[in-house]
């Protein structure tokens, strides 16, 4: 009953809407010798993770109109000392962030109980993130100093996607005179919308190709009198190759820093993940072989880079 819920749930989402769906949805997403495969058969797992995806663009929104405050301010001061926003940005923070040093990365690392690496070959990664953290502690620091002096005024209404093209002119904010519109913030957000526009694609087509997949299997075995759990056992796990030591050992090697414990530790958990990595090789090149022989239209489309011209088309589909 707890899973029907949640099914229901991610169906009919009570979050905020994130924006950035592809236009137009469809409800189709693929059609196999004549059944349709719709939004509702997709599985729980795939329908959680689009949704996680999508909430990356519902927090950036929200974190946007902030970003975009302090951009404003930055070219302004940078135009009213007759330097570029980068110079200014040199002379105002990176120029006043001390380096880490060795010692300071070595304290973090030691404080790391669950490392396997060794300090030499993380030293680099952690002083980078170091710096990383007091540029961006600097840069508020920073931002903050400038908003003491600017004249902002921030609209009392939460920053939402536009729904139509006359939205696109909404203002969230004032400084110094210069509006920020809802068309700032889509615009800033486009990449990021892309971005997840290819996850969630790649999450769909993924769990719409394992549909297909099952839909063949079981069309099959019923065509031909037997079970899809027959026909996987002649037609897969029959002609998996054996994992061996040597493999195993392979890719303990090439993956050592992502592992903990020794080789013996792990061994048989690696020959089985590799075993596993086998058997969906051959089950996939054996749902081919169906798919050779089968009506398949997928209708689910691939997104395409987007350009500031699109924006307004995004609104309406």
């Amino acid at each position: 009953m707890l899973r029907y819920v949640l099914y229901l749930a991610l169906l009919f989402p009570q979050t905020p809407n994130c924006g950035c769906e592809q236009k137009p949805q469809i409800n189709v997403l693929a059609v196999v010798n004549g059944v349709k495969i719709t939004r509702k058969d997709l599985s729980i797992d795939a329908l959680t993770q689009v949704s996680i995806a999508q909430e990356t663009v519902i927090f950036a929104r929200s974190r946007q109109l902030e970003q975009k405050i302090n951009d404003l301010l930055l070219e302004m001061e940078a135009r009213r000392r007759g330097i570029t926003p980068a110079e200014l940005l040199e002379t105002g923070v990176t120029s006043k962030v001390a380096p880490p040093t060795e010692a300071e990365a070595k304290a973090i690392y030691e404080q790391d109980n669950n490392r396997n690496q060794s300090f030499n070959s993380v030293k680099n990664k952690i002083m980078a993130q170091l710096r990383a953290e007091r540029i961006a502690a600097r840069v508020q620091e920073f931002a903050n100093t400038l908003r003491a002096g600017a004249k902002i005024t921030v609209a009392n209404q939460q920053v939402t996607p536009p729904t139509n093209e006359a939205e696109l002119a909404r203002v969230f904010a004032n400084v110094n005179g210069v509006d920020i519109t809802s068309n700032d913030i889509e615009t800033a957000l486009l990449p990021l919308i892309f971005q997840v526009q290819q996850q969630v694609y790649a999450l769909l087509k993924h769990d719409v190709d394992l549909r297909i997949n099952g839909i063949l299997l079981e069309q099959e075995a019923a065509r031909l009198g037997t079970t899809p759990q027959a026909l996987v056992d002649s037609h897969v796990i029959t002609k998996v190759q054996i994992v061996t030591e040597k493999q195993a050992r392979a890719y303990y090697n090439a993956n050592k820093a992502q592992l903990k414990g020794d080789f013996s530790e792990v061994k048989a958990m690696l020959m089985q993940y590799l075993f596993e990595l086998e058997k969906q090789k051959t089950f996939s090149a054996y749902a081919d072989e169906l798919r050779k022989a089968a009506a398949v239209q997928i209708y689910l489309t691939e997104p395409k880079p987007p350009n500031v011209r699109q924006l307004c088309c995004n609104l309406v589909g």
